[in-house]
């Protein structure tokens, strides 16, 4: 991870006219480091009846809701939306939390992993976007959230979570994309990052490479493609944020 955060941290600089030549990260084993959900400090709980819909979980009624049916379960996601913080920056606080069924109580779902608060308040984000989808090649989901942040850099953050064999949602790895797109293909995520030259400018890379994350032995591990160039490559929109 550190890797790859130097990597775009250079890409930053180009724009800026730095001298330095940009290598894209290969073959890095993802962690659990720098995601943007984790447990609550506090058990929570809330009723859900069988003949409700997930969106009874949303606290302003706003927002969208996804059921994740895992190989160990079902878990509940809820992404709210807050506020915009400006009349021109698209920017505002998102609230995400992963639901479990309780344990103790009848038709409730406790939450089991949520957006930490930062200084009191929910992070901000410029969209935020939550799948069900298979990325390890089991044939069942997980649940895959994208976090964009605001700026030229467009920056894709991504959280990938599973289920212990007891239902438990935990996050599987974490990634940070700088001007990222994600398209998911037969099992698999893949993620579409540029590559710079000493004398690209910000906007436009020499190069774009293809990574595919790869579930192997319990962990990700990204497995980089050849570079291309960006002239002669339609990278896919983003399936996510």
């Amino acid at each position: 991870m550190l890797l790859r955060l130097l990597v775009w941290s250079v890409a930053l600089l180009v724009g800026l006219g730095a001298s330095m030549e940009i290598a894209a990260a290969r073959d890095e084993v993802l962690g659990q480091e720098d995601a943007v959900l984790a447990p609550p400090a506090t058990a929570v709980s809330r009723q859900l009846h069988a003949d409700q819909g997930c969106h009874v979980l949303l606290d302003t009624g706003t927002g969208d809701c996804t059921v994740v049916r895992t190989g160990h379960g079902e878990l509940v996601v809820t992404v709210e939306p807050g506020r915009r913080i400006d009349k021109i920056l698209v920017s505002r606080p998102w609230t995400v939390r992963v639901y479990r069924p309780s344990t103790s109580l009848p038709e409730a779902w406790e939450i089991a992993l949520a957006t930490e608060l930062r200084d009191g308040d929910p992070p901000l984000y410029g969209a935020v976007t939550a799948k069900a989808v298979d990325v390890t090649g089991d044939g069942e989901d997980e649940l895959v959230i994208g976090y964009r942040s605001e700026g030229t850099g467009m920056i894709l953050d991504v959280d990938i979570v599973g289920t212990e064999p007891d239902g438990s949602p935990r996050i599987l790895a974490h990634d940070q994309l700088y001007k990222g797109s994600v398209v998911f293909r037969h099992g698999h995520l893949v993620a579409w990052v540029p590559v710079y030259k000493r004398t690209d400018a910000n906007c436009c890379p020499t190069w774009v490479e293809r990574d595919v994350l790869v579930y192997r032995d319990g962990t990700f591990t990204v497995d980089a493609g050849p570079r291309i160039r960006a002239r002669t490559v339609d990278v896919p929109a983003s399936e996510l944020a």
